[in-house]
Formats: structure tokens, sequence, C-alpha cells
């Protein structure tokens, strides 16, 4: 059993007393701490075991002196850290005030994890990292004028942009200027990749710098697929997010919906009352969505490696589970298909028939052609065996969560070890690989679509049938709406009451964060609530972002063909790295 919350909380207390500013206890142990003392608590957190930074990100509190207050800050910008140790579990938040005046220290010495999150940080809020070795633009282009998330950042109107002349350097590697002559001394070579490429089944670019076919140098331009899902987010209405979480990974939508939906939920305090159909129906539509984010993660690389056949086993399959998704939802890619307090269609019996077609048919049958084909083949454990391996510590210290970190051997699965959704319930094995490799991340995702698939099965086998939405009079005793009792008989009451039901939830003022096992790792979700029926932030921890800034280390001193291999294992999407 781990330790609770107040004892992270005392023991982190006792560990950093004297570098810390305020600590409270919320839905995290949290600590505010000064850029000056940053380093030093940190280090004190390392020493400890907290080894990754899980999510590193800026808020924007300009004018709110409530809000500033709340976080313990007086300054406009906060920086904010939510710090892990693994296996234990054990997470606290970090709050750090910022400005423009002042820079806040670069973690990347101690977390290599920091390295991208920082970047985005600067990007988009314009906080400066000191002693940040890279320290340039993610998301947007060089000459871009503003930083969008600052609440000053006008999103009215057509804003004209007047960029300068874009004149592309043929590569951008650290410590170069750049490399307009793609011949150098000694037969170097630099190579462009993308942005649009077959192997890279996204919008990103890379850049080799290459010596004979040996890479000795890499470099990644993200964010053409960036639309400012974030900055959305603060101008809808919290129900209206729900299909923001549709354009994240859009292989495995209803999980991001899924995830999103029970953060709401829990900071509302009516999880507990939502149905448990409706929590069933969630987990057996999650585990599909899982199973099919699997397939094509493993069919795709296998193409890219020259075997073709395998592609069309599992698209078969998942065409399929997009029937069950087009039946059940109403939408096969982009689902929307919960709702706080449910789901937004029952499953007939036409549709869990369905199900179990594809469960205890169509994809053992699959899984086992695919396995025949390349598990003992050869050529693909001579294109997967030892490259681009990734030790466990390495893993943990970029910031790897989900099959991407069992397969260098760290048996971590939220479902299992904070588990959430109902997966309490259920009965399954965390597959786990030791290697690190491409080859131990395909045996990985191979086991846990048998593992999804068993966890369907038992649901089905026991789907409870108490309706699949919370019932009204729960719903409208939310803590932030008028109690029942005086809108009987103030009209004011009734006024509140009505318009908190018609134009949507208010979450209970201050933040709150969640996290749920998505298809490549922990998706997480951070909300700033001020009372309103829109955010003032919304956070999306997206896993794909802290796994992709680990591929150049993990390509270093291979082949350039191995790359292919490599991005194809970790399975990054576009739309959930660039958001």
């Amino acid at each position: 059993m781990g330790k609770t919350k107040q004892e992270i909380y005392e023991k982190v207390r006792n560990l950093t007393d004297g570098l810390y500013e305020r600590s409270t206890l919320r839905d995290l142990p949290e600590f505010v701490v000064s850029p000056q003392n940053l380093i030093m608590f940190e280090q004190k957190l390392k020493q400890d075991g907290f080894n990754m930074i899980l999510d590193l990100f800026g808020v924007d509190f300009y004018d709110n002196e409530k809000l500033k207050e709340y976080a313990g800050v007086k300054t406009r910008f906060a920086v904010i850290y939510h710090f892990l140790k693994l296996p234990q579990n054990e997470r606290i938040r970090v709050i750090v005030p910022a400005d423009d005046s002042t820079p806040v220290p670069s973690s990347t010495k101690l977390f290599k994890g920091a390295d991208w999150f920082e970047r985005e940080v600067y990007d988009l809020l314009g906080i400066k990292f000191e002693g940040h070795y890279d320290l340039r633009r993610i998301f947007l282009p060089e000459d871009f004028e503003g930083h969008p998330l600052r609440k000053d950042f006008p999103t009215k109107g057509v804003r004209e942009y007047i960029g300068t002349k874009y004149t592309p350097k043929f590569v951008r590697l650290p410590g170069k200027d750049s490399a307009d002559d793609p011949f150098e001394e000694g037969a170097r070579m630099v190579v462009n990749v993308g942005p649009t490429h077959p192997a890279t089944h996204g919008t990103f670019r890379m850049i080799f710098e290459l010596e004979g076919e040996d890479i000795i140098g890499v470099d990644l331009e993200i964010g053409y697929l960036h639309r400012g899902v974030e900055k959305n987010g603060e101008n809808m209405r919290w129900e209206d997010f729900i299909p923001m979480t549709d354009r994240l990974n859009y292989l495995s939508a209803y999980l991001n919906n899924m995830i999103y939906t029970e953060m709401i939920e829990r900071w509302l305090g009516i999880w507990d009352d939502v149905p448990r159909r409706a929590k069933y129906i969630r987990v057996i539509l999650g585990e599909l969505s899982r199973i099919a984010d699997h397939l094509v993660s493993i069919g795709t690389m296998a193409v890219d490696l020259g075997a073709l056949t395998p592609f069309w086993y599992f698209f078969k399959v998942r065409e399929e589970i997009y029937s069950v998704f087009e039946w059940a939802v109403g939408a096969r890619l982009t689902t929307s298909g919960t709702s706080f307090g449910g789901v937004r269609r029952d499953l007939d019996e036409k549709t869990i028939q369905k199900i179990r077609y594809i469960i205890d048919e169509l994809l053992p049958r699959a899984l086992k052609d695919v396995d025949n084909l390349l598990t003992k083949n050869r050529i693909f454990i001579d294109r997967t065996r030892k490259i681009g391996v990734i030790s466990a510590d390495d893993a943990i210290e970029w910031g790897f969560t989900g099959p991407s970190l069992r397969g260098s051997g760290v048996a971590w699965d939220i479902r299992k070890v904070q588990p959430y959704g109902l997966y309490e319930e259920f009965d399954f094995e965390v597959p786990v690989a030791t290697e690190g490799d491409v080859y131990s991340r395909y045996l990985v995702r191979m086991e846990e679509m048998v593992q999804s698939a068993k966890i369907i099965r038992q649901a089905l086998d026991n789907l409870p049938d108490d309706g699949i939405r919370i019932k009204s009079d729960k719903l409208a005793n939310l803590p932030t709406l008028p109690d029942k009792k005086y809108v009987y008989t103030q009209i004011e009451a009734l006024i509140h009451h009505f318009k908190g039901i018609v134009e949507g939830v208010v979450p209970p003022y201050g933040w709150y964060y969640f996290g749920g096992e998505a298809a490549n790792g922990e998706l997480g979700f951070f909300g700033i609530s001020v009372g309103k029926r829109t955010p003032w932030r919304i956070r999306i921890r997206p896993p794909c972002f802290a796994i992709y800034q680990a591929f150049r280390h993990m390509v270093l001193g291979h082949k350039l063909a191995d790359f292919v291999a490599v991005l194809g294992s970790i399975n990054i999407v576009a739309g959930e790295l660039d958001r």
C-alpha cells in the first residue's frame, strides 16, 4: 500500500524545509518555491526518489488577484511542475512565481524531460528559462510576434501576420548555425525528412546529420498541426471541450473523451453518482479504442519496414471496430461519446454481439496471423532488436509513460497503480518487456491488445442495468448551484439554477488535475476554474510530447534506415504532439 497524500505532503515538507514559501494539500501536495530555491528544491526531490517531471506548464494570472492569492504568488505568471516518483506513484505540485524580468532556472540538468516543456512555456507565454541549452520556439515560427497563452493576446478579429522573408536553413542542429551545404568534410551529409513523409504518419520534420549512413546529429521540428487547443479551451464551456479532446490522439479518441470527462466529474464531486452501466460502457469503448490504436501503430510500422500483409490483417479488425463506434456513438474517428454524468448512447444487443465477434474471433485470428508473420521473422527481428534502445532510468527521466515505458521494463499502468473508471473491478495483466528496444515495444502492444479484449469480455459479461446518465436530481445538486430548497421559494435561485443547467456546469473555484492511461501513456488534464462556465486555463499533458523529445537520444549511432522503426515503435500522433 502506497503512502497517502497526507503522508507524502508531510514527508516533502520536512525534506525541503526552508526551501518553500508556502505549502498546501489540495488534489496534490503543493509547494510554492521561489526561482532562487527551485534547483535546490529539485535536488532534494531527486535525492528522495522523485525521478520524473511528469508535466511543466505556465499560467497567466493577468489581473486576477484572487487567483494569485489562491496560487500563493504575487507575480503575473507562474510555472507549475508536476513531479512523480516511480514506481511508488507519489506525486507533488510545485509552483514557481515568474514574470518578464526574472527568468526561471532551467531544470534540464536535473531532469532531461524538462527540455521541450520549458520551450513550450517560453513559446506560448514568453517565460524564459535560464540555463536551457536551446531555448527557442517549439510550435510557432521564430518571427511570430507575441505569446498566445497570455491573457492579453488578441483573440478576436482577423490577426494580420506579416512574417519576414522565410529562408529555411537546410538543417539546424544544436551547436551549429547552419549547414546549408549538405556535404562537409569527412563525407558528412544532412538529410531532411518531412514534414510530409510516408514514415512520419503526421506532419513533423526531422533533420539528420549523417556520416556515411550513421546518424550523428538530429534536430526535430514540430508545430505543423498546432491548433491552439488549450487557448481555444479558454473560450468555450467546459462540456464543449469534449470534441476538442477528439483531436488529440485521434486514433483512440474515445479514451481522450473518457479521461477528460472523468476529470470534470471527480472535480464536481459527482463521480460516485454516475451510473455503473455508463462507466462500464466507457471501459468497453475505451479498450476498443486502445486496440484500434495499437493495430494502427503496429500495422503502419510493419509497412515502413517492408511488411505489407500485417497491415491489411490489422486494418480489417480496425475497420470493424470503427463500425462499432459508428453504431455506438454515431461517429467513427472523432467520437465525442461521453458526457458529464454518463455516455451519449447505450449499447444495444446488435452492437454488443458485434463487439463479442471482434474480441472473440476477429482479433485473436489477426493477432495469431501477425504473430506468425513478425514475431519470429528473421528480417523483422534484425530490424527491431537492439534498435532504439532506451533504458528504464532514461525512459523515466525523459518522461515516458505507457507502452514505451513498459517496453523498458517498468510495470507502470495507471489502470493498475491508480485505478479509475472502475478498472479495479477487472482482472488483467500489465505486459512488460525488458530490452527497451523497438522489438520490446512491439511485444508490449501485441499483448496489451489481448489484455484489452479480456477487460472488454468481463465488462460485457457483467454489464449493469442502471441507466447511462446521472439522475437529474444529482446533477441539479452540484455544490456550484443554488440549493434546491431555495429554488422553489426564491426567484433568483430559480434563475441561477436554470442557467446553471442550461448553460453548463461550473467546477469549484481553484484547480484540479486528473490523468488516465491513454494508448500512448498518461494523458492528463489540468483545469483552472474561476467560478465561470468557461475555464481560466485548460492544460493537456500529452504522452507523445514527452516521448518524442527523446527520439534524438534513441536514434543517434543507428543507420538512417532505422529511424522509421524507432518512430513507428513510439507511435507519435501529430494531433496529440502539437495540440
